[in-house]
């Protein structure tokens, strides 16, 4: 029976640990979340959600898109493993020291832009500290999953965890300053990637310069998959981007704070997707190496397994909501935005899935073409339809771009593998 079960749903007894750890840390994260909301100001709670989510941007755009080209690429080429490594980290490293000196020289209007205000300067460099420890800790991540380390991934990502909220906890309880508190932890958690690093790679310039000079070709190919799956990422992003940057120019801080408490309660089964396509990705990779059929995949098993997890956490979530809110704070009650959000990523994440097939055989510029129809869309509805705002009317654009985008997946999927 447990057999039959596994084998519907893609699972083997690695993956349950790998997951029983996963979920260990996505409800440390949600403990945490819960207590800073209920004690931490509004205001605070805010920046931290506002400055990890810009983080996350820059730190996909700064990877120059070369992430998911790699695990599909190196599951036809392994000589590709090292001199990805090699080359890109210190690349990413160099650019990005470069883009923060350009952003900290106009300082005042980026502040005013990721912030709402520019007397939060001073989070630039907090932000700069975190978007570094991002494209390390992203690129150990990347090195697991083409290794298909799930053990050692799931282990690093709950210790990362502990790390960076452990020590922001500790500060705040000894200094009682934000701020300071978010520094440390953010330098903490640099401290942490950045040994890692040096323990899993090999850093020096010297063998940068060689490796670029050998494997030139290779390179080029990477960077020329990468600049479309930057553009991709950038389109797909675009909509959620809108919602931060929407609340904050046309609110504040504290209202975006409503908005990234139910983001992150209605966002939490995501964390779920992440932990499924950390696998999934890599594995129809190889099969459809072999098999150019999506059905030799397990791609549909995992669909399955992450439709009904999604699910009883919506189920749960919704029934226990007031009761959630209850300990936090009634600020940050909006059970009809929960909804919406939750509804929006369910459709994201079967989104993800659909883009499998385009992605395995580099149609990137079809899945541009779909991404940006949907922005499109989404844009038309903001600045043209609607007419009456509120903190609501972003979140409904972010809705009609995934919708839209499932359509025109569905339909292309359907096109290309019945022809």
């Amino acid at each position: 029976m447990i057999d039959s079960l596994f084998s519907l749903l893609n699972l083997e007894r690695r993956k349950v640990l790998y997951f029983a750890i996963l979920t260990t840390e996505k409800v440390f994260i949600l403990l945490f979340h819960f207590f800073i909301a209920n004690y931490f100001s509004s205001e605070s709670y805010g920046i931290l959600n506002q400055t990890n989510f810009i983080s996350a941007f820059f730190q996909n755009i700064l990877m120059f898109g070369v992430a998911i080209p790699f695990v599909v690429s190196v599951a036809g080429d392994k000589n590709l493993h090292n001199v990805f490594f090699k080359f890109f980290i210190p690349l990413s490293i160099f650019v990005s020291i470069f883009c923060f000196l350009v952003i900290f020289l106009f300082n005042e209007f980026f502040t005013n832009v990721i912030y709402g205000n520019p007397i939060f300067i001073q989070y630039l460099i907090i932000l700069f500290i975190v978007i570094i420890s991002d494209i390390l800790s992203e690129y150990i991540i990347v090195r697991n999953r083409v290794q298909d380390k799930l053990k050692l991934h799931s282990n690093f990502i709950l210790s990362r965890s502990l790390v960076k909220v452990s020590v922001i906890l500790i500060i705040y309880f000894l200094t009682n300053d934000f701020y300071i508190s978010f520094l440390v932890s953010s330098i903490s958690y640099f401290t942490f990637t950045l040994v890692i690093s040096y323990l899993y790679f090999d850093l020096s310039i010297n063998n940068y310069i060689n490796v670029f000079k050998k494997n030139f070709d290779q390179l080029k190919k990477l960077l020329m998959d990468g600049f479309q799956f930057v553009l991709i990422y950038i389109l797909s992003s675009t909509s959620s981007i809108l919602i931060n940057l929407i609340i904050v120019g046309e609110f504040d801080i504290n209202t975006l704070a409503i908005y990234n408490f139910n983001f992150m309660l209605a966002s939490a089964p995501i964390t779920i997707l992440g932990y499924i396509t950390f696998y999934s990705l890599p594995d129809f990779s190889k099969k459809i190496v072999i098999s150019d059929n999506i059905m030799s995949s397990n791609l549909f098993k995992d669909i399955l397994l992450t439709s009904i997890l999604f699910l009883i956490f919506f189920v749960v979530i919704f029934f226990a909501y007031d009761l959630i809110i209850i300990p936090i704070n009634e600020f940050y009650r909006d059970k009809t935005l929960f909804s919406i959000i939750f509804i929006s990523n369910f459709i994201f994440m079967i989104n993800n899935f659909c883009q499998f097939p385009l992605l395995s055989k580099r149609k990137y510029l079809i899945l541009i073409i779909i991404i940006f129809t949907s922005l499109s869309l989404n844009l038309i509805y903001l600045f043209v339809i609607n007419d009456n705002f509120t903190m609501l009317t972003p979140v409904y654009g972010f809705l009609i771009a995934n919708v839209s985008a499932f359509i025109l997946l569905i339909i292309t999927n359907l096109s290309i593998n019945h022809k």
